[in-house]
C-alpha cells in the first residue's frame, strides 16, 4: 500500500493534469462510447495473483494511482460509495481512457527517456529544453504522431508536462514582470520596487527548486505496485491511433543524428570542440550544394580551420557557467544581483571567475580557438549578451529624457526625479532571448550527443 504522502502528491498532480488537458487543443476526448469499457486488469478475477513490483513515477500510471488512492480512502467513505465502488472505479477509468493526448504535447523526465544516473541531461535542463529533448526522442523513435490516454499516462509525464505549461504561462511572464518593475521610492540601496519584485523572483526560483526535488524524488520512490505487464505498458501510446500532424524535415534530420548524452559512452555536443562543429557544418553544406559552391565552401572551411588553429584563447577567463555553480555560488550570485548598478550580469560574471579560481584553473592558460568547446563558446556568448543588456539598461535608465517628458505631461505634479523612478526597466525583456533562447539551446546541446559517437553496446 503506498504511503499517504505519495497519495497526496499524486492526487494534486492528477487533478492538475485533468484541469490542464481538459481544455487543451491537442487532446481528443473520445468519450465513454468510443473508449474501451473494460475495467483495469486488477479487477478481473484471477486464480493466482501475478507478482508485483513497487515502482516510481516513470512506471506509475495515473490510472494505477487513482486505484491506489481510491482503495486507501474507501474504508472512510460512505456506505453507498463502498457498495458502488466497483462501478465508480470502472466509470472513472472509462473517462480517463477517453482522454487522448498527443505525444507532441507531453514532456518527460530524462530518466523516463532512457537516461542513466550519469547523463548530463539530468543536470543541464529546464522545462523548455526538456520538452525539446522529449520531442527529439519522440521524432527519432517515430512516436511523434501517437497518442496516449490519460489512464495510461505516467506520473512522471504528468508532473513534467504540467510544470512545462505552468512555466510558459505563469513563471516566465512573472519573471519578466518582476524584471521590469521600476525602482519606486528608493531609500538607499532598497526601494519599494525591489520589495515588490523580490517575492516574484525568489518565488519562481523556489517553485523550480521544489519541482526539481519532487521530480527526482518521485522517479525512485515507491508509489504503486504493478505487475510486469502493467509496467511494460505504462506510458505507452494507444495502438493504431495517430494524430494527423507533420514534423518539418529539418527536425527529422536533426533527431535522427542525436541521442541522449552519456558521460562514458556518448559525450554531449556541448563537450565537442568548435573545429568539429565547423567540419560537420562544412560537410553538410558541401553535400547539399552544387559542385562550384561546394568547392568554395571547402576552401573557406580550410581558411577558417587554419585561423582557428592559430588563434589562442585564454579559456579560463571565460567565467564558469551559472548552471555549474554550486549552492553557495548560486546564492551569492542571487544576493549580489540586488546590488545597485553592478548587480546582475557583472556580479554573476565575477562569481563565475571566482569559481574558476577556486577550482584551481590557470587564468593565463590558452588553447587554440579550434579546441574551445561548444559549451565554453556559448557561455561566453551568454555573458557577452547579459553584460551588453546590463550596460544598455543602465544607460536607458539614466538618459530616458523623452519618457520623462511624456510622463510629466500626464503627471505634472511630480518632479523629473520622481518620474524617473516610475519608468519600467527594459532589461528583462531585452535579455529574454538570452534567458529563454540561448540558455535553452545550450541545455539541449549539453543533453544530447551525436549518434555516431555512441560506443554503448546496442540493446538486445
Amino acid at each position: 500500500m503506498p504511503h499517504l504522502l505519495h497519495a497526496g502528491v499524486a492526487t494534486v498532480v492528477l487533478s492538475l493534469t485533468l484541469v490542464l488537458f481538459g481544455g487543451s487543443g491537442v487532446v481528443a476526448n473520445v468519450g465513454s462510447a468510443a473508449a474501451d469499457p473494460a475495467p483495469p486488469s486488477t479487477s478481473s478475477p484471477q486464480v493466482t495473483n501475478p507478482p508485483t513490483e513497487c515502482v516510481g513515477s516513470s512506471f506509475a500510471t495515473l490510472g494505477g494511482i487513482y486505484d491506489a488512492i481510491f482503495d486507501s480512502l474507501l474504508p472512510q467513505m460512505p456506505e453507498q460509495v463502498q457498495r458502488d465502488a466497483t462501478s465508480i472505479k470502472a466509470a472513472a477509468h472509462r473517462d480517463m481512457d477517453g482522454v487522448r493526448v498527443s505525444s507532441l504535447a507531453i514532456s518527460n523526465h530524462p530518466k523516463a527517456l532512457g537516461a542513466s544516473d550519469d547523463s548530463p541531461s539530468l543536470e543541464y535542463r529546464d522545462p523548455l529544453s526538456q520538452y525539446v529533448l522529449t520531442q527529439l526522442m519522440n521524432i527519432r523513435n517515430g512516436t511523434e504522431f501517437e497518442a496516449i490516454t490519460l489512464e495510461n499516462m505516467t506520473l512522471s509525464q504528468a508532473v513534467e508536462t504540467v510544470y512545462f505549461y505552468l512555466y510558459i504561462t505563469v513563471i516566465i511572464p512573472a519573471t519578466l514582470v518582476a524584471g521590469t518593475i521600476p525602482p519606486i521610492m528608493p531609500i538607499g540601496p532598497v526601494s519599494l520596487g525591489m520589495l515588490i519584485s523580490l517575492p516574484l523572483r525568489i518565488g519562481t526560483m523556489a517553485i523550480d527548486m521544489i519541482k526539481s526535488a519532487l521530480s527526482e524524488a518521485l522517479i525512485d520512490a515507491c508509489i504503486v505496485s504493478v505487475t510486469k505487464e502493467q509496467k511494460d505498458s505504462a506510458g505507452q501510446p494507444v495502438k493504431d491511433l495517430r494524430f494527423p500532424n507533420q514534423v518539418p524535415q529539418i527536425l527529422t534530420n536533426i533527431a535522427g543524428q542525436v541521442l541522449i548524452a552519456e558521460d562514458k559512452t556518448c559525450p554531449s555536443v556541448g563537450s565537442q570542440p568548435l573545429s568539429r562543429v565547423v567540419e560537420r557544418t562544412s560537410h553538410y553544406l558541401q553535400d547539399t550544394t552544387d559542385a562550384s559552391t561546394s568547392a568554395q565552401v571547402a576552401d573557406q572551411t580550410a581558411r577558417l580551420q587554419d585561423f582557428m588553429s592559430r588563434a589562442q584563447v585564454p579559456h579560463n577567463l571565460i567565467p564558469a557557467d551559472p548552471a555549474d555553480f554550486d549552492t553557495i555560488e548560486t546564492l551569492m550570485a542571487l544576493g549580489l544581483g540586488f546590488v545597485p548598478y553592478v548587480g546582475g550580469a557583472p556580479t554573476q560574471a565575477l562569481t563565475g571567475l571566482v569559481s574558476n579560481i577556486l577550482d584551481g584553473a590557470d587564468m593565463s592558460q590558452t588553447v587554440p580557438l579550434a579546441d574551445l568547446t561548444v559549451t565554453k563558446s556559448m557561455t561566453s556568448a551568454y555573458y557577452a549578451y547579459a553584460l551588453s543588456t546590463h550596460v544598455f539598461t543602465l544607460a536607458y535608465n539614466e538618459s530616458d529624457d523623452l519618457t520623462v517628458s511624456l510622463l510629466q505631461m500626464l503627471l505634472p505634479s511630480l518632479s523629473p526625479e520622481q518620474l524617473t523612478q516610475l519608468i519600467p526597466s527594459p532589461g528583462s525583456l531585452i535579455n529574454a532571448p538570452n534567458t529563454y533562447g540561448l540558455i535553452v539551446y545550450h541545455n539541449v546541446l549539453r543533453s544530447v550527443c551525436l549518434a555516431e559517437d555512441n560506443t554503448a553496446a546496442p540493446a538486445t
